[in-house]
């Protein structure tokens, strides 16, 4: 805000100038009646406008906003270059929320008064989610509707990071576990490439596969290429694109320039290709030749979907004295059997046991192994150890 000037009859003039180029279909105007209150980043006013009386609860609305500006300031680094933030409450919104630059919309449905907020920082994800589309969406803008995960899907992972950041990976991956009941939900009727061309409307593409889809998949990049490389080539990738427009294939052009690794199999199959694969997976340990024997076959052809994904993969062996051994195996067929010698039978056998894959996995497992997989089930592998032995501990008396 440069000006505000007190006009005849009540009226008043304001002057608002951005000199950062950003898209037209960013641009907002909301006019209404709100209490202000502000909060500031390095310097830079952080406002909150919420309906009258709700005052003294914007800052608990719009929790951790500063911290939010800092943290991914830092882990992407690269600044956030806009001269202000803005978080204003409307009615009636046609949908959750609006990256509008520096000036965020939000419908009504997040706000409450302090004392009827349950848990700290309870918007965290929609604030999370509408801040880092200042820097995917607004200073690098998707090239067209069918790039819109190039938006939606670093958005949506961003609630991710922000979790993993502020609360736990337990907590981070409880929501990665929601953000897959809503991919596979739609999946099952509507499946299409993330990179989507031939969709019917716009609004399409705003579904979950642009939204949900697309943060699974950067979970599964940044797994593969490892954090420093991940967050790097994000890096060059704003430092590249910055306020001009991106289509996917300048992503993956980054992220090979900064990993020097042909990314093209990766693409090709989680943003040209429809669909995910599944897993028909059974498991038998030979006590005479003391091996145990793990069969995988892909199965997704069946709904339509690629035959074979490549897939880097893990898998977990959880031993009767309770040591864990991780076994990395690479799937590009469409079936393959993996042997692993063992001294003795093991006590379960978990596939993906850190939860990175986006893929469906039936494995048909022995009764014995229900228990170590039920306190498995949705836990960390860093936990599942300490898990494993409280198993062995007596019941208290």
């Amino acid at each position: 805000l440069v000006s505000s000037t007190p006009l005849p009859g009540g009226m008043r003039r304001d002057l608002w100038k951005l000199d950062l180029p950003h898209a037209p279909y960013l641009a907002m105007i909301a006019v209404g009646q709100w209490d202000k209150v502000t909060d500031y980043w390095r310097g830079r006013p952080v406002d909150y406008y919420v309906d009258l009386g709700y005052g003294p609860s914007a800052r608990a609305i719009f929790a951790n906003t500063p911290e939010m500006i800092e943290f991914f300031s830092t882990r992407l680094g690269y600044e956030f270059v806009w001269p202000k933030y803005s978080q204003i409450i409307v009615k009636d919104f046609v949908s959750g929320a609006m990256e509008n630059t520096t000036a965020v919309v939000f419908g009504d449905f997040i706000q409450f008064h302090k004392d009827e907020i349950i848990e700290d920082g309870a918007n965290d994800y929609i604030v999370a989610h509408e801040l880092f589309h200042h820097w995917f969406g607004d200073l690098v803008t998707c090239e067209s509707w069918a790039n819109l995960t190039l938006n939606e899907g670093f958005a949506n992972y961003a609630e991710y990071l922000w979790q993993e950041y502020k609360y736990d990976r337990e907590r981070a991956d409880i929501s990665r576990i929601n953000e897959l009941s809503g991919y596979f939900d739609q999946a099952a009727y509507a499946s299409h490439p993330l990179i989507h061309y031939h969709y019917g409307d716009d609004s399409e593409m705003f579904d979950a596969h642009s939204y949900n889809k697309g943060g699974l998949v950067l979970h599964m990049l940044r797994d593969l290429v490892g954090d420093e490389a991940f967050f790097a080539s994000l890096q060059a990738y704003l430092k590249e694109h910055a306020f001009k427009s991106a289509e996917v294939d300048d992503l993956r052009q980054s992220f090979e320039e900064i990993t020097g690794r042909d990314l093209h199999w990766f693409f090709d199959q989680w943003y040209f290709s429809e669909g995910h694969p599944v897993l028909d997976v059974s498991h038998a340990y030979d006590a005479g030749q003391h091996k145990l024997n793990i069969a995988i076959a892909q199965t997704q052809e069946e709904q339509g979907f690629r035959e074979v994904f490549t897939l880097p993969l893990e898998i977990a062996i959880f031993h009767q004295d309770s040591s864990i051994d991780i076994q990395r195996v690479q799937l590009d067929k469409k079936s393959q059997t993996f042997s692993f010698d063992l001294n003795a039978a093991p006590l379960a056998v978990v596939i993906d046991p850190r939860d990175i894959m986006l893929a469906v996995v039936n494995h048909d497992i022995p009764s014995t192994e229900y228990p170590i997989r039920v306190l498995s089930s949705n836990i960390s592998i860093n936990h599942r150890l300490s898990a494993y032995r409280l198993m062995e501990e007596p019941e208290p008396t």
